[in-house]
């Protein structure tokens, strides 16, 4: 496997070590041959560093991919000094390989060497030059929007962790009116013309944005991207500072559910239980972990479409805890629901054969898909029925690409209205989380999520309905999604 060489700049000198994978469905001729290139960026779950993408790259000499912190308009060369060293480089990962499979996008435990100014020296030692001099180096903007790494390119399809971390206090920052923000990723070549570019987008409105054309169409026609345990998330969370076995193992987003919103999902996994001693009775759970008041949830789902008109689907599956085997409890949790949500509920009677524009006609814009239909059969004035989750329940990724190929393969819902999901994640046994045998949730997810990005990406996004991920935000789910949806609408 080839050594890819890539140059990461840090403005402290500081350079952590950046790994690489290489998509393993790779054309020979791709990029020369006319194909888009295209590039993405994502966030790491685990040690939450900026991630760049790309496919269909030409890969010449002199071509590189440069993150800056802000839009970049031009780029032109500039005499820097040479006293910044290189960050250290990685094996590039063939997903074919079971044994690498284990190391994920920015989970690697290996210390990387670094390659400083001269020569091959490992971590704490420092090669010194009696002469500093200078070397040409890429600017943007005239040198007023910062470069923080620098990749060269070395195959049409790769996957990078940069090193460079991602805060999400930017993110807390999003808006329904945000577009771009915090990071930009540019493709250029070796006269410094952007190719092609990116950057970390939220998507708040890209339903409503494409009313016209998407109007037509059934949430089952429809790629939608969505979360797994939706609302298993802390606010403000650090996992590098905060991370213990049980948040190892209950956490699966990083945003909270308006952040999730923001930035695309538009189908939500919610696991009620039930908590007699507390005075707000519902809460979610991820198994019998509590996690956030089911009151906080609603509304913020209540808050973002409000403001956007966007279209949600409120999956209510499981109910874990304290619900019992009558249906006591059911009918509580459904008269609060009813409480909360309001005027915003879609009316059942249109059923999932309506449209899109069908519901927005209605001026509703939740659908409560309760998955026990004993409940459903009994508000319909209030419940559809739940959505049919395809989950694997397993735990590496060879096993969870052939259910993820096996039922879309064999996909006989595609004759129905009611939407599939295929739960894109990996999921630990009970021994698994006692022992700490995968590293936590967060690297199970690095593990997958640039892998079920490149599988729906290249493969089974043409006839995918709702994909749900743990750690959404280290997938292209979403731009895909979109991508898919704009080819449905004739664009």
């Amino acid at each position: 496997m080839r050594q890819l060489q890539l140059v990461f700049i840090l403005a402290l000198c500081i350079c952590p070590a950046i790994w690489a994978q290489q998509l393993d469905t790779l054309a020979p001729d791709s990029g020369p041959d006319g194909r888009q290139l295209k590039l993405w960026l994502t966030i790491s779950a685990r040690k939450r560093f900026v991630e760049i993408s790309w496919k269909n790259a030409p890969a010449r000499d002199g071509d590189q991919v440069l993150l800056t912190i802000q839009d970049p308009h031009t780029f032109e060369l500039q005499s820097v000094p040479t006293g910044t060293p290189l960050a250290g480089f990685a094996k590039s990962r063939n997903s074919d390989s079971e044994s690498e499979s284990e190391e994920s996008s920015g989970s690697g435990t290996d210390q990387v060497a670094f390659v400083p100014i001269h020569g091959y020296t490992t971590p704490g030692t420092v090669a010194k030059a009696d002469v500093i001099p200078m070397r040409q180096q890429w600017g943007s903007n005239g040198g007023n929007n910062q470069i923080v790494a620098a990749i060269k390119p070395s195959q049409s399809a790769q996957w990078f962790t940069t090193g460079v971390p991602f805060d999400y206090a930017l993110s807390r920052n999003v808006t329904t009116h945000s577009d771009c923000y915090g990071y930009w990723a540019s493709y250029i070549d070796d006269h410094g013309r952007i190719l092609a570019k990116t950057c970390i987008r939220a998507h708040p409105r890209w339903m409503t944005n494409w009313h016209s054309g998407l109007g037509d169409l059934r949430l089952r026609d429809l790629f939608i991207p969505g979360t797994h345990d939706s609302g298993s998330y802390r606010p403000n969370f650090d996992p590098l500072l905060r991370e213990s076995l049980v948040t190892k193992y209950a956490l699966t987003q990083d945003d909270d559910i308006r952040g999730q919103l923001l930035h695309g999902a538009r189908y939500l996994d919610i696991r009620v239980g039930f908590y007699r001693p507390s005075e707000e009775k519902f809460f979610i759970y991820h198994g019998i972990t509590k996690q956030r008041p089911l009151k906080e949830v609603i509304q913020q789902v209540k808050d973002f479409v409000q403001e956007t008109n966007e279209i949600v689907i409120f999956g209510l599956k499981e109910f874990p805890v304290g619900f019992g085997k009558n249906l006591a409890v059911h009918h509580l949790l459904v008269a609060y629901l009813r409480e909360q949500f309001g005027d915003f509920i879609v009316h059942p009677s249109l059923t999932w054969h309506a449209t899109l524009r069908d519901i927005w006609k209605r001026q509703q814009n939740v659908i409560l898909a309760y998955d026990k239909s004993e409940v459903v059969q009994q508000y319909p004035d209030l419940l559809f029925s739940g959505v049919d989750q395809r989950w694997g329940n397993v735990q590496s990724w060879p096993r969870l690409e052939r259910h993820l190929r096996y039922i879309n393969d064999f996909d006989v819902s595609r004759f129905s209205s009611r939407p599939v999901v295929d739960m894109a994640e990996l999921t630990p046994e009970t021994w698994d989380v006692i022992l700490d045998k995968h590293g936590g949730l967060r690297k199970m997810a690095d593990n997958v999520n640039w892998r079920i990005s490149q599988l729906y990406r290249d493969e089974l996004g043409e006839h995918a309905n709702i994909v749900a991920a743990d750690f959404i935000r280290g997938t292209t789910l979403v731009e895909t999604a979109l991508e898919m949806n704009r080819k449905k609408m004739g664009h």
